[in-house]
């Protein structure tokens, strides 16, 4: 439980709101990893790169 249950809930109620608390958990969790997955991918793509640009200059010095 996220908020605390202070207030009177009819069983029902509570339900709705732990599935509503559940899902909210579940999209920011799925929105951390996609953004930080996508941050990544550039950052991952640029050594990649750069490792390619070093290798091509030491074949050049050789």
């Amino acid at each position: 439980m996220l908020f605390s249950n202070n207030v009177n809930l009819r069983p029902g109620e509570q339900y709705a709101i732990d599935a509503i608390q559940q899902q909210l958990l579940l999209a920011i969790l799925r929105f951390g990893v996609a953004t930080s997955a996508s941050g990544l991918a550039p950052s991952l793509s640029m050594a990649q790169s750069q490792q390619q640009q070093q290798q091509q200059q030491q074949q050049q010095e050789q």
